[in-house]
This record gives structure tokens, C-alpha cells and sequence, in this order.
């Protein structure tokens, strides 16, 4: 067979050890890549093979990682295999389109490692459009790709702040439900974004930033009410976002602002995998103006190059093993019960609130109960909006939950080691919330028995008296209690649920 061999002349010999690597290391990944040997010398690099099309993409890996080194790039594996990616895709550009330089960033400026990546920062750095989604597998460079673009634009003034979003939801972990103020309840979550602004801008400045507030964490389930603008808003693990969170967050963007929302649709972590708002939001958004979508692949992964293949390995094997998601079956209640009016047909007397809570529901026997959790939550909100003063830009976080998590709540926080019905941790002054409920299911369902009523409408009375105990009121003194619970008749009332101090 016919060997055709190629020569790329180096304009600068130096560069030929970072170009080659260690041991041949970058020929031996380009080698492989394509099938072709490589070798160096004379001033150069020969390519040899029998394919003309693998010999023409090797040259152009080598050629776009010389590219890269003269942009800055050190020549390690990660730049090599992005020369790789890139003459994969026929990209003759070099890999280092787009490069994002921050002063503070050890290891010279941000670089796409695929070509997705570079559309995806051509995309957020263009302004085309102000909505951008990156969805796809972890490991993908979303996250700290949207932080460096970010980065790059508050350090150069084109925004005033950087607002970083995430629903609070973990991958079948508990972190706890615990009391505490805005940053406590978030920060564990948010930790490898932090890690990134450290890394792009050095501690020192990121910390500086952040207290002056131009870095600002807001759990999605806290940003209702509020318009998001001259910012730059970074959404991850958009996939755990309800639906109804998606919309509050997206309609949340205003002048001068960009939004980067990400994730992972394959990866739900929500008790019904259905009703995430990403998946909802990509469907609803598809071609409309100003909104652009960027779809990363397990080729995009960028850690280590095992990562890559189990991510392929997982989706073979998703594809292989799906079957249909039965849609959700709600359990008929009783008549008479607080869920027979749906959302958008409440009495004229509730009041409907765009303030509302973060909800997490542990307990699947919640769902065959509630069937809509957020909906029915925010129907109680906006009866007790009707009685009392609450400012509708409040927020507090709800947990549907069993007697174990309530007792072990109760046992930590009260000192007292047994399960009950409802607990409410009202939080400290400018804690950006007004605090926390947990309702546990069992209980709940015993004392509904017991009581003669559905257990939809006992919960709704333990969560309007749970919302007020987060207002302030109490039930300590006889004068205290009479008029906390002639509150509590007079919503449950507005929501049709009768008086649960009344005769049985």
C-alpha cells in the first residue's frame, strides 16, 4: 500500500518538547487517535500512514496544538486531546477559539477542550442570545465554563454581579434539614462552584468579591420576587428545578443581564422525575428568539478519559433498559378535601402569591396524597396571605418527610426523642428566609384516622400552623393560643377544611 507522509515545520524548535510531551506522550495520543505514526525531528513532526483522510486530521491535531501553545497552552494531555476533538469535527480554527484570560487563574487562560465547548462560550460570550442551556452528561465543563465567561465579565464591568442558582436537592443524599441562615442551608451544595471562582480569580479577589455582594448566592426557591439585572445568572443542576420553579427563575431575568441555565435531563433527582422544569423548558423554548441551546455528549467529557467512557456505557445502558414513565396517578380524595380545587381555581379570598417555598419531599407516600406538593403548599400560602401581614418576597423551605426524620429532627433540635406530627424552625433575622417546616407522613395518617378527616386536609392545618409559627405566633400562653388558633379557623376556612378545634 501507499504510505503518504506529512512534515509540519516548527518555526521555534523550543516548542517542540511541549509539543511532542513527555516521552512522545502527545504523538502517542495523536498516534492512536488516528491510526498513524508520528515522530519529531529535524526541526519538525512527519506524520505517516496509508489513509490520506486519517493522515490529513492527524496534521491538523498537530496544527492546532502548536496553535494552542503559541495562544499560551502548556501541551498537556487535556490540549492534546482537545487537537483531537477538534480536527475530529473538522474544525481547522484552533483550540484555543475563545480563550477566556483571567489574571488571576494559575495555568494560563480558559480554553474550550471540544467543539461543543466552543460554541457553548461563543454563545454566552456573543450576546446573540441571553438565555443559554447547556445540557448534557457531568464532567462536561458547563459549570466552569458559565463561571469563567462570568468571571471574565464582571472583571471587565460589562456586569455588576454574578448570581449563582441551584435547586436544593441532592442525588440520594441527605445533608439534613436543618435550621440555619441563607448561606448554611446553600453552601454545602455550592461548594465546586466556589472552588472555580477561586481558581479563576484567585482567593483573595473572590472573597473581596463576594463580600461586597457582586458574588451572590440565591437558592432558586429564594429569588421569587426579585428581577435579576446588569447579571450574570448561573443555573446548575437545573434538572431538579420543578416546572414551576423554571418558569419563577427564568422570568426572574431583566436589562442588561445574561442567564447560563445547566444540567443534566437524564439525572432527576426529584421524587417525579416528569415534572422537571428543564426537560419542560427545553421542549417549550425551542426556537424562540433570544434563547439558544447547547447539547454536550459524553465526547465532551473532559476529566479523566475513563469518565467518558462510563458516561457512554450508562447511556448504552439507558437506552437499552428504558421503558415508558407511567404518568403519575392521583389518589382521589374524599369530598371535601383542600385538593379538590386545582391552582388557578381558588376562591376569590385566597390570594394568590408569588412568594413560596423550597420543597423536598423524602416520603414518597406524600405524592399518592398530595399529587402536586408545590401547588398544594402554595395554596396554603396564599390563604394565610389572606389573614396576616407576610411580605410576598418571603420564602421558607417545606420537607414532606416520615416519623424517622421527624424524630431524629425533634431529638437534635428539641431534645426530645420521639416522632410528631409537624416541626417548625423559624429563622434568625435577616437569614433570608423565614425558616423551615417538616411534616411527617405516618403521624400525619394516624391522627387523620383517628380524627375522621383525610389526611390532605390534616396536613393543610399542620402547615398553615407550622407558616405561623414561622411568623412569630405561639401558643404558650391561653392568650397567645386563642388567637393563633382563631387564625388558624379562619384560613382553614377559606380553604374549606373545617374547624380542626371544633367538635369531632
Amino acid at each position: 500500500m501507499t504510505r503518504l507522509r506529512e512534515t509540519i515545520a516548527l518555526a521555534d524548535s523550543r516548542l517542540a518538547p511541549a509539543l511532542t510531551g513527555p516521552a512522545h506522550r502527545n504523538l502517542a495520543l495523536i498516534e492512536q487517535a488516528f491510526g498513524v505514526q508520528a515522530s519529531s525531528g529535524g526541526g519538525g513532526v512527519e506524520i505517516d500512514g496509508t489513509d490520506p483522510v486519517s493522515v490529513r486530521l492527524a496534521r491538523t491535531a498537530v496544527e492546532a496544538l502548536l496553535d494552542t501553545l503559541l495562544e499560551g497552552g502548556t501541551g498537556s494531555a487535556a490540549d492534546t486531546r482537545a487537537a483531537i476533538a477538534f480536527a475530529r469535527a473538522g474544525q481547522t480554527g484552533t483550540a484555543a477559539t475563545g480563550a477566556i484570560q483571567l489574571p488571576g487563574r494559575r495555568g494560563g487562560a480558559v480554553r474550550a477542550r471540544t467543539p461543543n465547548q466552543a460554541r457553548y462560550l461563543d454563545m454566552l460570550q456573543s450576546g446573540h442570545a441571553d438565555l443559554v442551556f447547556g445540557v448534557g452528561p457531568a464532567g462536561t465543563g458547563k459549570t466552569y465554563l458559565a463561571v469563567a465567561v462570568a468571571t471574565a465579565m464582571l472583571v471587565q464591568g460589562k456586569v455588576a454581579r454574578i448570581i449563582v442558582t441551584r435547586p436544593a436537592v441532592e442525588a440520594g443524599e441527605r445533608l439534613g434539614f436543618l435550621p440555619g441562615d441563607l448561606t448554611e442551608k446553600v453552601d454545602p451544595y455550592l461548594q465546586p462552584i466556589w472552588d472555580a471562582f477561586r481558581q479563576l480569580l484567585g482567593g483573595p479577589q473572590f472573597e473581596r468579591r463576594r463580600a461586597a455582594q457582586e458574588i451572590e448566592i440565591a437558592p432558586l426557591a429564594f429569588m421569587r420576587g426579585r428581577t435579576l439585572s446588569d447579571a450574570f445568572v448561573i443555573v446548575d443542576e437545573a434538572q431538579n428545578a420543578t416546572r414551576m420553579q423554571m418558569k419563577m427563575l427564568l422570568t426572574r431575568l431583566g436589562e442588561g443581564s445574561r442567564m447560563a441555565v445547566n444540567g443534566d435531563p437524564t439525572q432527576v433527582d426529584l421524587p417525579r422525575p416528569d415534572q422537571s422544569g428543564l426537560a419542560h423548558a427545553l421542549r417549550l423554548l425551542d426556537g424562540v428568539e433570544g434563547v439558544d441551546v447547547v447539547r454536550f455528549e459524553a465526547a465532551d467529557v473532559v476529566r479523566h478519559p475513563l469518565v467518558g467512557r462510563i458516561v457512554s456505557a450508562y447511556e448504552a445502558d439507558a437506552r437499552m433498559t428504558a421503558r415508558p414513565v407511567p404518568a403519575a396517578v392521583a389518589i382521589p380524595e374524599p369530598e371535601g378535601s383542600a385538593l379538590e380545587a386545582e391552582p388557578d381555581d381558588l376562591p376569590d379570598e385566597v390570594v394568590e402569591v408569588e412568594a413560596g417555598p423550597d420543597l423536598r419531599v423524602d416520603d414518597p407516600r406524600w405524592l399518592e396524597v398530595l399529587d402536586d406538593p408545590e401547588s398544594f403548599v402554595l395554596r396554603a400560602l396564599g390563604a394565610v396571605t389572606a389573614e396576616v401581614d407576610l411580605d410576598e418576597d418571603e420564602a421558607f423551605s417545606v420537607l414532606f418527610a416520615d416519623d424517622a426524620a421527624l424524630q431524629a429532627l425533634n431529638r437534635q433540635w428539641r431534645g426530645k426523642d420521639k416522632p410528631t406530627n409537624v416541626l417548625s424552625f423559624p429563622a434568625p433575622d435577616g437569614a433570608g428566609t423565614l425558616g423551615d417546616i417538616a411534616i411527617a407522613y405516618e403521624t400525619v395518617a394516624r391522627e387523620a384516622h383517628e380524627q375522621g378527616k383525610t389526611i390532605a386536609d390534616h396536613a393543610t392545618h399542620l402547615l398553615v400552623h407550622g407558616l405561623l409559627h414561622l411568623l412569630g405566633y405561639d401558643h404558650e400562653a391561653d392568650s397567645d393560643a386563642a388567637e393563633m388558633e382563631g387564625l388558624e379557623r379562619d384560613i382553614l376556612a377559606r380553604l374549606d377544611v373545617s374547624d380542626p378545634y371544633g367538635d369531632p
